[in-house]
């Protein structure tokens, strides 16, 4: 469907639309849904590829409930000058009605990681994309999937997959993207809510279910580590608006999801926080400030606790920045390299830096955050680093989001520096057939022979005895809240 066709639909003595010319393509490409009120009310849903954007009609707009399958109708390519189109199109005109942009962003294929990459073009030609959505509405993964082609209109479905942003039993809110709140309104809706109860001890159920089967591990094994390291990891985790990735009947199981609202039925001294979502949709995250908070969700099957970069305190001002380092189909060697060169960056700031590994194949290098700036400002301050130490190492490191065109180099990640979204705090468990945990690391260790997947459970454990190469970080998040 060339701009062709959208051209002839126009007169653009009439419209004030874009003319359809094809543009140049963003570095990461993006995204924008627009809900249209013509004679039949709809989202436009695009996507960037091949210079234009990709456009399909959703009558009931996306959803982030993965039970919800939204019909998707493809129509035209629209030029990519109109992700920014709002306005009124004349009546009588192609389309005539009021449009105003509902969310945008940028998004990432999941199709190039497939046994046979494909590009965007490409897996729509053959009927199915997987991506991933960083919006201010729609996050994380999503399907498109052609059902079949209709008499004038190829057919899809519009699917949310299961992941730590789903929300059940949601629908879009009509009205322009959100805006943000001021600052103050926002303080106050994030006190935590009190609790008369005091807390209890917790007692494990199940010790002998297998939850790790390669590494042989038990519940009873997880439920000790946790209370074994509770000092260490509490203050990664106190007040902060906590995703429990939850795998109750262990990684062999069917059940693999992320909790972020708190069941009622979790015992009153559990402390929470409600926290409306983009959508106005009221969410009570846990707040693990003690042991046996962390204790009793372990016991529920968490093994893995994602955390915000800021605390209730303040939701829209973070106390740390993560730089993560994923390698892709890099050489972990090259993570190390770029690692030490983001950590020479922040030695020349002077910026305190530490470092660990990820609980994967990657490292997590972070920076205490002082500012007194929100996300936004963070982020791009991140951003600005990053693409100077992709600069100075071009065959080792990028910052392209586009996994097709990182071409073997380390991605070095800021996006996750936003406020909603999470990352791994140290000393947790993965999910991974390992049980590797996300290890703070002295800088010194940083070197060509470390192996992340020997950071396991009794690896840990026997390194708590050493100096905590975090502590200085911990002292940081302890004098930023004391200013708050």
């Amino acid at each position: 469907m060339p701009l062709e066709e959208y051209n002839a639909r126009r007169d653009f003595t009439r419209t004030r639309e874009p003319a359809g010319t094809r543009g140049e393509e963003h570095r990461r490409p993006i995204f924008v849904v627009q809900e249209h009120h013509a004679s039949v009310h709809h989202f436009d849903f695009r996507l960037e590829a091949d210079g234009v954007l990709k456009s399909w009609s959703v009558p009931k707009g996306p959803s982030l409930d993965p039970s919800a399958k939204r019909l998707a109708v493809q129509v035209e390519d629209h030029p990519l000058s109109y992700a920014t189109f709002e306005g009124t199109i004349p009546k009588g005109q192609y389309g005539g009605g009021t449009v105003a942009i509902w969310d945008q962003g940028t998004y990432e294929s999941l199709m190039e990681d497939q046994p046979e990459p494909k590009s965007v073009s490409e897996a729509i030609e053959d009927g199915r994309l997987e991506f991933v959505m960083h919006g201010e509405r729609l996050r994380g993964k999503f399907n498109l999937v052609r059902m079949k082609w209709g008499e004038r209109k190829p057919q899809w479905l519009l699917m949310k997959s299961n992941d730590e942003f789903a929300e059940r039993g949601t629908e879009p809110e009509s009205g322009p993207r959100p805006k943000r709140k001021s600052k103050p309104k926002r303080a106050e809706s994030a006190r935590p809510e009190p609790s008369t109860e005091a807390p209890e001890a917790v007692n494990l159920t199940h010790p002998g279910r297998i939850v790790y089967p390669d590494a042989g591990l038990t519940k009873k094994d997880v439920f000790a580590y946790y209370q074994k390291v509770a000092g260490r990891l509490l203050p990664f985790l106190k007040d902060r608006p906590i995703t429990l990735e939850r795998l109750p009947d262990g990684l062999a199981g069917s059940a693999h999801f992320w909790q972020k609202n708190t069941p009622a039925s979790y015992p009153g001294w559990i402390p929470r926080v409600e926290l409306q979502t983009e959508r106005g949709k009221p969410v009570r995250y846990a707040l693990v400030n003690d042991e046996p908070t962390l204790l009793y969700l372990v016991n529920q099957g968490t093994l893995t606790f994602h955390v915000w970069a800021s605390r209730v305190g303040d939701l829209d001002r973070p106390d740390f920045v993560l730089f993560d380092l994923d390698p892709g189909e890099a050489s972990f060697a090259d993570v190390v390299s770029v690692a030490r060169a983001v950590k020479g960056e922040l030695d020349e700031l002077g910026v305190e830096s530490f470092v660990k590994t990820s609980g994967k194949t990657g490292l997590h290098v972070l920076t205490p955050w002082t500012r007194k700036t929100d996300f936004d400002e963070a982020r791009a301050w991140a951003l600005e680093l990053a693409e100077k130490v992709a600069g100075g190492m071009p065959e080792r490191a990028t910052v392209e989001i586009r996994k097709a065109k990182r071409g073997g180099r380390v991605y070095i990640d800021v996006l996750q520096n936003a406020r909603g979204h999470h990352a791994v705090p140290p000393y947790v468990l993965r999910a991974t057939p390992g049980a590797t945990i996300s290890t703070p690391l002295d800088w010194k260790e940083v070197a060509s022979k470390l192996d992340p997947a020997a950071f396991t459970a009794k690896k840990v454990l026997a390194r708590l005895r050493k100096v905590d190469p975090f502590a200085g970080l911990v002292e940081s998040f302890g004098e930023q809240a004391a200013e708050r």
